[in-house]
């Protein structure tokens, strides 16, 4: 690597004054837009628009989310210092000013389009090569100038006078993954589709700085290749990668005759195919779903394996972090998690878009690096406030002494529960406090279950296990623990998990747990220890309280809407059951 372009790399990183303040964090990208609140070092909430709006996924301007983080939290526009904004030129400053343009993209993803939506709409998204160039292009150069005007009209009135500041989008993947744990010295890699004209990097973290030593361009991106076979098999960019990962495991990639169009060599990625749909979807045609997902999932590990294994040998850094949407695709992460190089491995929670806001925070404020204190950092609801709820529901409910003692009761007796409690989770997975549960004994509760939510996928639900007793159910655990707490990554199945809880148990004989402590949930924690006093299975299945394409429900509102939909047995909504 030449002397110039590690210069030009180094200007991404984080400089070494500390800021200790009270701000916000904004993502307003194309996908799953949000907002963050900092306390000096302190993370005190974060919520995505997703949740309120209820359009899953949704991008443009986080206005709701703002507002309600704001009046949640108590505070007054005069509160906040500064507001930091994730992205120098990814969304365009084009689609900034004209935030319709965004509200495009999001029908096209809904198949809601014609010619002219579909151009605007690759517009909004960058996919344009213009707009695929780095903030030091021309074009970004260009934008410059305009980035906190266009930032500023959308802000409260009281807000508009606040400084802005912006960082590079894959800055903040790094800073999110990095500032969240608790080791000092790491190796980020983050990998998305593309956010300022890059696709991956990878950097040193030490001492409170995070040094990029290598990135890829947009045009080379894992990806956004692996979005497009997702559209290629009918599937939603953005959305429905997983099932993709899902589908794989009931696939032979060797039935695809098909070279993988990536050179990985000296850690470099190289993207050779083509980056037009049709293109991608006459090259599958002739394949099955299941072999091109097998192909395409066993393609992008061989080769993001690789990258890694290159890149820890050459900096002999064996403690990895990671971040952006790529790092979704659990099964990916546990063969990262397995090479022998790597001593550890840790998973930005909000690995995607999502997670940005809080990203910027973290990379304006620099804290000691640190496990995050908790993920529930979105609303909560007193007891009054679901009570008002039930009461206009028509529902009959009764108020319980012990929640959690009658929720195992019930679940030892086959009954789906949906449970909504305390502070909603902060990231793409539940992790008990809005979630349904079930015992994990049934092994065709994925194809009823899911059909009972009106959702489709392939890859299985999840166990909550009780953190003693996880070597009895996982193994190679060593290294992932902290992670495996936030249900990003799976692992080879013990012969006990397999036989007692085949409900979770994925065709390949891996899991995708979320390890439960006391101290991270105890109401959780105290349901699934009940529930292994009653049966001596120490797991629950644990799904995301949320009907099909719809986000995690938020309010009591919610709950009690989506529990209606969806005809479940029962609903333990704070201290009460339905």
């Amino acid at each position: 690597m030449d002397i110039k372009r590690f210069m030009n790399l180094m200007e991404y990183s984080c400089s070494e004054k500390v800021i200790k303040t009270r701000i916000i964090g904004i993502i307003d990208s194309q996908n799953d837009c949000g907002v963050a609140l900092m306390d000096k070092e302190r993370i005190v909430s974060a919520i995505n628009e997703e949740r309120i709006v209820r359009k899953k996924l949704i991008g443009g301007f986080p206005t709701h989310s703002l507002k309600k983080i704001l009046s949640y939290n108590k505070l007054k526009e005069k509160d906040i210092e500064v507001i930091l904004v994730s992205g120098l030129c990814t969304p365009p400053v084009f689609a900034r000013q004209f935030r319709s343009l965004q509200k495009t993209e999001y029908d096209v993803r809904k198949k809601k389009y014609n010619k002219f939506t579909k151009v605007l709409s690759d517009f909004a998204q960058g996919k344009l090569k213009i707009q695929t160039s780095k903030p030091k292009s021309w074009f970004g150069m260009l934008e410059k100038p305009f980035l906190k005007a266009v930032i500023r009209k959308d802000l409260p009135q009281k807000l508009k006078g606040k400084e802005i500041k912006f960082y590079d989008h894959h800055l903040c993947h790094a800073t999110g993954a990095y500032f969240t744990q608790e080791k000092d010295h790491v190796l980020a890699i983050t990998a998305d589709g593309c956010g300022d004209g890059v696709s991956f990097t990878v950097n040193i973290c030490k001492d409170r700085k995070v040094k990029r030593i290598y990135e890829a361009k947009a045009k080379d991106s894992y990806g956004w290749f692996y979005g497009l076979i997702t559209m290629a098999l009918g599937f939603q960019w953005h959305k429905h990668e997983g099932k993709v990962t899902g589908l794989a495991a009931r696939g032979n990639a060797k039935n695809v005759k098909l070279e993988f169009p990536f050179i990985s060599k000296k850690g470099e990625v190289k993207y050779l195919g083509s980056h037009m749909p049709n293109d991608i979807k006459k090259m599958i045609s002739s394949y099955s779903m299941e072999d091109v997902a097998a192909w395409v999932q066993t393609g992008l590990e061989e080769h993001v394996t690789k990258v890694v294994q290159y890149w820890v040998k050459k900096t002999g850094v064996g403690d990895l972090v990671v971040a952006g949407g790529l790092f979704a695709n659990v099964k990916l992460n546990q063969l990262i998690h397995e090479l022998p190089e790597v001593n550890s491995i840790y998973v930005f929670p909000h690995m995607g878009d999502g997670g940005l806001a809080l990203g910027a925070c973290l990379a304006h404020t620099k804290p000691k690096p640190k496990p995050l204190d908790t993920l529930y950092l979105g609303p909560t609801y007193d007891d009054k406030e679901i009570k008002t709820a039930l009461d206009k529901s028509g529902l009959k409910f009764k108020k319980t002494k012990n929640v959690e003692k009658e929720i195992a009761k019930l679940l030892a007796k086959g009954k789906v529960i949906a449970r909504f409690n305390g502070a909603m989770e902060f990231g793409p997975r539940a992790l008990g406090n809005r979630s349904i549960l079930y015992h994990t004994k049934d092994p065709s509760v994925n194809d009823w279950l899911n059909k009972k939510l009106k959702r489709t996928e392939f890859m299985p639900f999840a166990p909550a296990t009780l953190w003693k007793k996880r070597h009895e159910c996982y193994k190679n655990l060593e290294g992932a623990e902290f992670t495996a707490c936030n249900m990003t990554i799976t692992f080879n199945c013990t012969e006990k998990m397999k036989k007692q809880s085949a409900g979770v148990v994925h065709i390949d004989g891996t899991a995708r747990p979320q390890l439960v402590k006391k101290e991270d949930n105890e109401s959780f924690y105290n349901i699934i220890k009940e529930y292994h006093k009653i049966t001596g299975i120490p797991s629950i299945i644990n799904t995301s309280f949320n009907m099909h394409e719809e986000p995690i429900v938020m309010t009591p509102e919610d709950a009690i809407r989506a529990f209606k939909q969806s005809k479940l047995d029962h609903l333990a909504i704070g201290e009460y059951l339905i």
